[in-house]
């Protein structure tokens, strides 16, 4: 498959509504895993804990906050903590810049990726080559650092198209964050407007063969092999 005709990359990421793991809990989990292309849920530490291993089969990305980004002990505990509530836990959300010496303890504790707003201009560059195109770049080895797409735009090219989202270009990569699910005072659980948008424009591209939807646990992977995802099998199946 040419680069041209190669589907885009999505990764849809949703906040983790912060509830221990009782029936509301439960019910939202249930609802996360029935969604129709994969979801990667971005938790804090608090909300990890409390689950007590209930996300098993959920995709799930380590909320860190500025505060942790900036300090090397911070981070450390932080990620003893997720380490801990979810094992299999390789994604991390930083909420902040990051020194360069922080990033390896990232590595230490098993994150290979995390999604950033803004790459540091420390100098570094990539240490390894990332796909024609693709916002991320390895500062150090092990780690992935991928950037956010930025918001839509306003107005009426921001209106345009399913959910807002315009037609992906074919050999691209989205990263998209937004709010998750949330229950209501009945404890029924109801998607965010966006995400639910977000999704049915990822299903329809998924569907037409435009796009392939993936955890963004699952990008390391996709970035070594140049960009070119499975068509099938676990990267297609919902969260």
């Amino acid at each position: 498959m040419t680069a041209s005709k190669s589907p885009a990359t999505l990764v849809l990421c949703a906040i983790a509504p912060r509830q221990s793991a009782g029936s509301r809990g439960g019910s939202w989990l249930d609802a996360a895993r029935a969604l129709a292309v994969p979801v990667t849920w971005v938790a804090a530490v608090e909300s990890m804990a409390n689950f007590d291993g209930a996300m098993a089969g959920v995709d799930v990305a380590i909320d860190v906050p500025p505060a942790a980004c900036a300090s090397r002990t911070r981070l450390r505990d932080l990620l003893g903590r997720a380490r801990a509530a979810a094992p299999s836990c390789a994604a991390a959300v930083l909420r902040g810049p990051m020194p360069p010496e922080h990033r390896g303890v990232l590595v230490e504790h098993g994150i290979a990726v995390a999604l950033v707003d803004a790459f540091d201009e420390d100098g570094r560059g990539s240490r390894r080559p990332a796909p024609r195109g693709w916002a991320c770049r390895s500062a150090v080895w092990g780690l992935w650092e991928v950037r956010v797409t930025p918001a839509r735009r306003r107005g009426l090219l921001g209106w345009l198209g399913v959910g807002g989202l315009s037609q992906p270009q074919p050999g691209s990569l989205q990263v998209l964050c937004t709010d998750g699910l949330h229950s209501g005072n009945n404890a029924a659980t109801f998607v965010a407007s966006r995400l639910e948008r977000w999704i049915a424009w990822a299903s329809h591209h998924q569907a037409r063969g435009s796009a392939i939807v993936t955890h963004l646990s699952a990008l390391p992977a996709i970035i070594s092999s140049g960009g070119r995802a499975a068509l099938s099998g676990s990267v297609l199946r919902a969260a």
